[in-house]
């Protein structure tokens, strides 16, 4: 019988097992806390728990215990200390990789529990892992007959180690009461263990530390972020103007992993990428980026949560694992290919040209909007769309909201990627209408119409894909904005190549032979939305705002735009909140 056990799921009152007596209990407790105390005030763990090596031994029924401690380069795991041989000789160093094919590397990879009644029954270890087997030539070598054995991790959030238990032939079997007792004098362990390492309490912690931020400052930053999304990292980048380095060093020290930022002239593993969707990784924010299926080196940005080294021990499927931290922007980059300077590069030429033509006059009447369709019709404004799409497009964008600015300030665009939009450049206030008119000329909208929301689409052909742009202007105070969709031209795919369960295709085709009721449809930002959605957006119509808020547009409303026809807008491409004669965009 084997358990392969999360070490969240130990739960020390709802065990199926049956609970030891109270006092047998509380006698072990009290002996565990003797124990704990003698190793809190040494100095050096590894001398204290030589000291207490019977103690422990005689406490937790075993004959053997080895407490494995993790390696700073991300990679292994190092037999540090070592009880109950007396012959043993610590000048021999073993080094275990993290690794599925041993018990403590995979302990150590997974971060779960395990209890083996006989490691030498190989059908036993291969239903726990297909590469899982026991190494028997160590303890042969020394005359032991080893049967029995638990394996648990030693972890403070982060791993720090693995502790294993060892027993022989004729001995008792463990039970699940053993691996109660081994969690907690592992939790006992992982104490020690980050108080002689001298480790971060946080990723970020090691910033506070060198004074880049103020434990205030990160505390409101990481609750800005659990309310209304975004990225720590990058708000630490862009708010506080750390550097991506800096940063990359606060979590090497937290997570005890060697830290790797983007390099636009590494080549990632083709091998390693043949069969994995691109992304999926992009979702989860990992990637192979060198090595084979005998070792693959993973990029992470959070190496602790076990649930996805999990889930990349099934998708690689390599003997052994190396890993790397670094940050989700970085990640998404390697994936990508770009670099931050890319970003922004690449339209300085651009606003040059439209500085050479600011001073040509267009003969094309005195009105103003004629004058727009004039500018819009420069090549100066021609390059700095298509630029705007291209990079757009390379970055991964699924939309492009073009804002202008208050006042004499310039506009803005900026791009949505993953969900979260970044600024892309800053436009001069004297451009933006010609921009939006530019906009409006390859989507087919009225140019001249400047006072009612317009919809559109236009095709076109990037780099030799084709793409299709969906397009929705509305007129606010500070003048027209515009957000454009990016879209992969193409039909619909059929339903059996979205790569559903079987269970969610027969429940939606059964959908289809109702007469009554509705299916919801919902993309990324909830384009399709249901009438009571809408009729439940219509309340807020009647919120009153702050006028002048940044990143807020604002529509009066008259005739020709009633509420109606802003109700429309609450399900378009740029959603906008409504309040009395007025309404506003909030992206």
């Amino acid at each position: 019988m084997t358990d392969a056990v999360s070490t969240d799921d130990v739960v020390l009152d709802n065990d199926p097992a049956p609970a030891p007596a109270p006092e047998q209990h509380d006698e072990f407790v009290a002996n565990l806390s003797k124990i704990y105390q003698r190793l809190k005030y040494s100095k050096k763990l590894a001398a204290a728990m030589k000291e207490v090596e019977q103690d422990l031994l005689d406490l937790l029924g075993v004959r053997l215990f080895t407490i494995w401690q993790s390696v700073d380069n991300g990679k292994e795991i190092l037999a540090s200390i070592r009880g109950g041989d007396p012959e043993d000789d610590d000048s021999i160093e073993i080094r275990v990789p993290f690794s599925t094919t041993s018990l403590a590397g995979y302990v150590a990879l997974s971060q779960r529990s395990l209890i083996i009644k006989d490691v030498c029954n190989s059908e036993e270890l291969t239903d726990i892992h297909p590469r899982l087997q026991f190494d028997s030539s160590f303890t042969e070598a020394k005359g032991w007959k080893v049967k029995s054995q638990i394996v648990v991790p030693i972890k403070d959030e982060i791993l720090l180690g693995v502790m294993q238990l060892i027993n022989f032939e004729g001995d008792r079997d463990f039970t699940k009461k053993d691996l109660k007792h081994a969690m907690m004098v592992s939790q006992m362990l992982a104490k020690q263990f980050r108080s002689s390492l001298q480790s971060t309490q946080g990723p970020f912690d090691y910033l506070v530390q060198k004074s880049k931020i103020s434990s205030v400052e990160l505390e409101d930053l990481t609750t800005k972020v659990s309310l209304y999304g975004g990225s720590t990292t990058r708000t630490l980048m862009e708010d506080y103007n750390i550097e991506a380095d800096e940063i990359g060093k606060s979590l090497e020290h937290y997570y005890r992993v060697p830290y790797m930022k983007y390099d636009s002239e590494h080549e990632l593993p083709l091998e390693l990428l043949e069969n994995i969707g691109i992304s999926y990784l992009r979702s989860n924010l990992w990637l192979p980026v060198a090595g084979d299926k005998e070792e693959a080196v993973i990029l992470i940005d959070d190496p602790s949560d076990y649930q996805r080294i999990m889930e990349i021990q099934g998708v690689v499927n390599a003997r052994n694992y190396v890993f790397r931290v670094g940050l989700p922007e970085h990640i998404i980059q390697f994936l990508r290919g770009d670099s931050d300077a890319d970003m922004e590069a690449g339209f300085d030429d651009v606003f040059s040209a439209l500085d050479e033509q600011g001073g040509i006059e267009i003969e094309t009447g005195s009105d103003e909007d004629d004058e727009d369709e004039g500018l819009a019709a420069t090549s100066g404004i021609i390059q700095l769309v298509n630029r705007i799409i291209t990079e757009s497009d390379r970055l991964g964008a699924s939309d492009i909201h073009i804002e202008p600015g208050k006042d004499e300030s310039p506009g803005g665009v900026r791009i949505r990627v993953d969900g979260i939009c970044r600024v892309l450049l800053n436009v001069p206030k004297e451009h933006c209408a010609a921009l939006i008119a530019r906009i409006k000329v390859i989507s087919r909208l009225n140019i001249a119409e400047k006072r009612l929301p317009q919809d559109g689409k236009c095709k076109l052909k990037i780099r030799g894909k084709k793409v299709e742009l969906r397009v929705a202007t509305v007129p606010t105070v500070q003048g027209e904005s515009a957000v454009l969709r990016i879209l992969a031209a193409g039909s619909a795919l059929p339903l059996e190549k979205l790569n559903l369960t079987r269970l969610i295709t027969k429940k939606l085709l059964s959908v289809r032979l109702t007469h009554m009721g509705c299916s919801w449809w919902l993309g990324p930002q909830a384009r399709v939305r249901p009438l009571p959605c809408t009729r439940f957006l219509a309340i807020l119509i009647n919120q009153s705002v702050r006028y002048g808020r940044q990143k807020i547009r604002w529509r009066l409303l008259n005739p020709d735009c009633s509420k109606f026809k802003c109700y429309r807008k609450l399900i378009s491409p740029s959603p906008p909140l409504c309040a009395p004669f007025s309404v506003l965009t909030l992206m």
